[in-house]
């Protein structure tokens, strides 16, 4: 290989060494912040609200609907036999 090509290939490869390394220093130093203004707590929160939402008023209505459609398929089905 060309000498221009190696060192070509080196100053690449160095730079996407740091390129990483600055990626995770910056997503380790955004963990500390984050950890350190309470957002993990309120995220948290936040995720026990909408969970506690769902399984009171989502769960219940989609049951009740599934149980009128059975409903109603089996009276179409009563009523409406070929003759």
């Amino acid at each position: 290989m060309h000498p221009f090509s190696i060192l070509t290939l080196a100053i690449f490869v160095a730079g996407y060494i740091t390129a990483r390394w600055d990626l995770v220093t910056r997503l380790y130093e955004l963990a500390i912040f984050a950890w350190d203004h309470g957002v993990v707590a309120r995220t948290l929160k936040g995720f026990a609200i909408l969970s506690l939402f769902f399984f009171l008023f989502i769960i219940p209505v989609e049951r009740l609907a599934s149980r009128e459609t059975t409903l109603v398929k089996k009276h179409y089905i009563y009523n409406h036999k070929p003759s």
